[in-house]
């Protein structure tokens, strides 16, 4: 039987009515889930998206000694201990970012850093290594400088105990001024390897030594020679390098 006009209006309009919230819903489920992001995701014409965010890269901190009103020793007139450690901390540098090790400067400028502000920046989590570079009288040759705790027990409790931080790392630490001194043997450099309670090494937590290089005696120059910075900078790089397990496989 066939239906009049009427009812056929009034069951399209009961047939909408009820199939209206299902379309809303598969309308709203697919802006949310869809292909197409919203517009809060969306970069505005002109602006470029922003990059996801990475995680710090672990890197050996490099720590030129003195800086500022803090010269350091004075070898002549114009001939500061502050220059010398700041020339070959950028030497090191990019002998170790050549090696594809990551590497950053303490300072990279003539600034005075205090002992207890240089070893809050070694403390930071992504620091693999602190290397802390000096120039210095008497003697001859290069000495590098290992950490010696006068309570070498590491620290207990959540508390880090700040003359004892690198008690933990102690081993690993003289085991890298070792490595050190023997690249450096191989160059044919006169080098002396000394245990030493010493600031900032025994408040780093990551393994830690320092390096010194004292000038020919019959050359104070020698200091600021290239050719001397590039070997004792190649070999700090060399020992480095072959011995990244010293941090626990970084850097």
């Amino acid at each position: 039987m066939l239906l009049s006009k009427r009812s056929l209006y009034m069951a399209a309009g009961l047939l909408f009515c009820c199939a209206l919230p299902i379309v809303r819903a598969a309308v709203q489920e697919y802006s949310e889930s869809g292909p197409q992001a919203s517009s809060s995701s969306v970069p505005a014409q002109g602006q470029a998206a922003k990059p996801a965010p990475r995680s710090a890269e672990p890197l050996v901190l490099i720590d030129p000694g003195h800086g500022g009103e803090d010269k350091g020793a004075v070898f002549t007139g114009k001939l500061l201990e502050k220059d010398v450690t700041l020339a070959l901390a950028r030497e090191l540098r990019k002998e170790l970012t050549q090696r594809g090790i990551a590497a950053k400067m303490l300072r990279d400028a003539d600034v005075n850093v205090g002992l207890d502000r240089r070893a809050e920046i070694a403390n930071e989590p992504h620091t693999a290594l602190y290397i802390a570079l000096h120039a210095g009288r008497p003697g001859r040759g290069v000495r590098v400088y290992a950490p010696m705790l006068t309570s070498p027990q590491p620290p207990k409790g959540r508390f880090l105990v700040w003359d004892s931080a690198q008690a933990q790392s102690l081993e690993r630490s003289r085991k890298l001024a070792q490595a050190v001194a023997k690249e450096l043997k191989r160059k044919e450099v006169q080098v002396t390897v000394l245990g030493i309670s010493l600031r900032p090494l025994n408040n780093v937590v990551p393994p830690a030594i320092a390096v010194e290089i004292a000038p020919d005696p019959n050359n104070v120059r020698s200091l600021e020679s290239e050719r001397m910075q590039n070997t004792v900078a190649s070999a700090i790089a060399a020992a480095i390098a072959q011995t990244r397990g010293v941090a626990g496989g970084h850097p």
